[in-house]
């Protein structure tokens, strides 16, 4: 008796135990010779399929997710059971073992796993069902679509398995394949009749919306090819570019677009598509936005479709209109858009919004004329002589009046944002609320994605008004007291109050001016230098305060340098120090000749020279970047007041048509032509070209016959002429060289400088039209000089 050796259907030598005569020898090692032979067919049989795992291209990894994060990571793949089921009967045993073998693969997650095909050939040929779920109701071809190659999906067609069977939640196998971006799986699902417009059970999306809120451009691009319905519309109405926009999957958003997918729909919530573009994807939302101006050049119109983009208003919508989404999140690229500068001339002449600026501007001038009539010295002890000041009072119950008015509609504006937002986070809840009851448990990545949603948006305050409503109660209060309690003590302090109280005022015209497009840009200028100010001012301060301690160390409190004797003396002569102002020098040197001239040279230098020129070059930066988008953020302040309008004074939307968006601009047709619109830097130059043309005419003198001039003549016409341009053109450049020069008897050498270059330099570009007048005069007399004078024939001048 001894231990014989067996071979394994795989191919592997497995030790039994058997009890054997030398009579079974020649059988055993027979059956050995046939069961090898069978191993090499079945491996030569499954040679011809690829049963590696999917290789994605380099570009799809790189777009799709960082380096070493798993292919399934937005889709788990097959779930594993919970408990395992004892007693179960042969069939569900070898469901298991099939499903199970896809798990441990999914577990191991390797570059070198395949998957093995004459093992799973034998579960299923002793019955296993391949069609067997697990508990969502996945299939083996999920899994496939997810991970493996094509071939494997092959080998379970080719033995029963079902292409359009879904799972628990309607998604099927080309949903899967569609939302990884596998094209090869796609073609080969589509080739075998997987239905291209399957939607799922609950949300009712089809694979283009898998593919498009995964950002699977190739998918994309490949089932529209296909014929799939780019309208499609899932439970919320929402079409795969909206969902795209949703979820901020750019590259398919665009993709859609380019395809021609339609930007003007809503969904069942009221929500716009391009709204949803502007707030994420600005680049896109651009794009989109031409689908709303659409050109005729046949008849020469051009129409701008605006209702798209405020649609009528539902129980629902608390999503906000696109106007609403560029102003507050100051995109500057949208602003300038054709469409958006429709909307914004169109709604500005309906709103009448000059009607603010008007009741602002009575509300300032109110409060002035009662500023100025309180100054006025009064010879009784009455601040009020009735009846010659009736006037006064009708002028200050007119301010109250107004006052009273902006205190509401301040008020009533911060309660419609509080009341808006708590609006917009109910509906923003619901509508994740909704999305997350209808996510699939084994798609984890959208569940992370809407949970990390919840973000809100709150309008900062208008605090510089109420700054100025804090004064205008203080100031009537002080004046109130004035009027019952007649004190030259509460006077005077009214009139300072007063005085501070004006120069906020007229600074809170410029809030309203700025809509205008003249005056915009100049004040968004002045709000952005505050941040160059404050970080003058930090810097200023560095330098200020320990030589304010050491000029009052040596100088303060004596009566010899009488600008030091108290702190507050001591304090301005040093600011007007900074400004090269008079001061006690001499007084100084005087008293301590070595620390008078090392204390203001050194602070002359860092405070004049330094600060001053870093504050100018500051300044300079800001107003450049500023002026690059001046058109732009004229226009954003424009929009700003129409919001503000619209929201805070319902009193003005009663004069105004709702529906004429609606009724009127559906499309709103104008006049087009495409030779009108030019390209800015080619319509300068033949503005340049143009005016050169007309100087030399003008130099020229034409007449009919035969024009003759001397040499001397035409540089005295070039002159003149070319000197009427530089009137108009170099005044800007002669107040710089002004100014540079009184910089520099002020002392400021290296400003003096800085200044009269650029001026030069402007005075260089403002002269080049002069000197090639000039130089095309010296070419004529040089061409067409006939004994001292120049003949130019009329066929030359044409």
């Amino acid at each position: 008796m001894k231990r014989n050796s067996r071979i394994s259907p795989s191919g592997e030598e497995n030790p039994g135990l058997e009890l054997t005569d030398a009579a079974f020898r020649p059988a055993i090692a027979y059956s050995a010779s046939v069961t090898s032979a069978s191993v090499v067919q079945s491996v030569s049989q499954w040679a011809a399929y690829a049963r590696g795992r999917w290789k994605r291209a380099a570009r799809k990894c790189v777009r799709k997710k960082p380096p070493g994060q798993p292919v399934g990571s937005k889709y788990k793949g097959l779930a594993w059971d919970e408990d395992a089921v004892d007693g179960a009967d042969k069939a569900q045993q070898l469901n298991k073992c099939l499903l199970d073998h896809f798990r441990a693969l999914a577990s191991s997650n390797k570059d070198t796993d395949e998957v093995d095909l004459q093992y799973l050939n034998n579960v299923l040929a002793e019955g296993a069902d391949p069609n067997s779920t697990d508990r969502y109701g996945q299939t083996a071809l999920h899994e496939i679509s997810r991970a493996w190659n094509v071939d494997v999906m092959r080998f379970f067609l080719e033995r029963g398995a079902d292409i359009l069977r879904a799972d628990a939640f309607g998604v099927r196998p080309l949903h899967v394949a569609a939302a990884l971006d596998y094209e090869d799986m796609i073609e080969f699902l589509l080739e075998r009749g997987a239905d291209i417009e399957a939607r799922t059970h609950k949300d009712l999306q089809t694979p283009l919306h898998f593919a498009a809120k995964n950002d699977a451009i190739g998918a994309v691009q490949l089932l529209l090819h296909n014929g799939a319905n780019i309208a499609a519309q899932d439970y919320k109405q929402r079409t795969p570019l909206q969902l795209a926009a949703n979820l901020d999957r750019s590259e398919a958003a665009r993709t859609l677009l380019e395809m021609g997918a339609d930007a003007g729909v809503q969904d069942a919530d009221g929500q716009l598509c391009i709204t949803a573009m502007i707030d994420k994807m600005t680049p896109v939302a651009n794009l989109a936005l031409n689908q709303f101006h659409v050109k005729d050049r046949m008849t020469r119109r051009q129409f701008f479709y605006l209702q798209l983009l405020e649609p009528e208003l539902t129980c629902k919508t608390y999503s906000g209109w696109c106007l609403e989404f560029i102003v507050h999140q100051g995109k500057l690229d949208l602003i300038m858009h054709p469409v958006v500068l429709k909307l914004i001339k169109v709604k500005w002449n309906l709103l009448g919004a000059w009607i603010l600026l008007l009741l602002n501007f009575l509300f300032i001038v109110s409060w002035t004329i009662v500023a100025i009539s309180v100054s006025v010295s009064r010879e009784e002890d009455q601040p009020y002589v009735f009846p010659q000041d009736w006037w006064r009072v009708l002028v200050v119950v007119l301010a109250l009046g107004l006052t009273v008015l902006e205190v509401y509609r301040e008020v009533m504006e911060i309660l419609n944002s509080h009341r808006k937002l708590k609006a917009w986070q109910r509906w923003s809840e619901q509508r994740l609320r909704e999305d997350l009851t209808h996510t699939h448990p084994m798609w984890p990545e959208l569940y992370i994605y809407f949970l990390s949603f919840c973000v809100f948006f709150l309008w900062c305050r208008n605090i510089f008004d109420w700054l100025v409503y804090i004064l205008l109660i203080a100031v009537l209060g002080f004046h109130m007291a004035d009027i019952y309690l007649v004190s030259p003590t509460l006077q005077t302090y009214s009139l300072r109050l007063f005085a501070v109280t004006i120069i906020f005022l007229w600074l809170r015209l410029m809030k309203h001016v700025r809509a205008f497009r003249p005056m915009g840009p100049f004040i968004v200028m002045l709000g952005k230098i505050v941040g160059d100010v404050l970080r003058f001012l930090f810097l200023y301060a560095e330098i200020y305060i320990p030589f304010a301690c050491a000029f009052w160390i040596i100088f303060g409190g004596l009566t010899d340098v009488p600008s030091m004797q108290t702190v507050p003396k001591m304090l301005y002569s040093l600011y007007r120090l900074t400004l090269v102002d008079e001061y006690e020098f001499d007084a100084m040197v005087a008293v301590d000749s070595v620390m008078a001239h090392l204390l203001c040279g050194t602070f002359l230098a860092l405070s004049a020279v330094l600060c001053v020129n870093l504050m100018i070059a500051l300044l300079a930066d800001t107003f450049q970047r500023v002026y690059d988008n001046a058109l732009a953020n004229a226009v954003m302040q424009q929009a700003s007041i129409i919001l503000q309008v619209e929201e805070s004074m319902p009193g003005l939307r009663r004069f105004y048509d709702k529906q004429y968006i609606h009724q009127n601009c559906a499309p709103l047709g104008e006049f087009y032509d495409d030779d009108i619109i030019t390209d800015p830097e080619q319509h300068e130059g033949m503005k340049e070209l143009t005016a050169q043309i007309k100087l030399m005419r003008r130099f020229m003198n034409m007449s009919e016959g035969i024009l003759v001039h001397s040499p001397l003549q035409i540089i005295s016409k070039s002159l003149r002429f070319g000197s009427c341009r530089l009137t108009t053109q170099s005044f800007s450049s002669l107040h710089m060289f002004s100014m540079g020069l009184m910089c520099f008897f002020l002392g400021h050498s290296f400003v003096a400088l800085a200044v009269c270059l650029g001026s030069l330099s402007c005075w260089k570009t403002q002269l080049r039209p002069i000197f090639n007048v000039l130089a095309e005069g010296r070419r004529l007399s040089q061409d067409f000089t006939v004994h001292g004078y120049i003949h130019f024939p009329i066929d030359a001048v044409k």
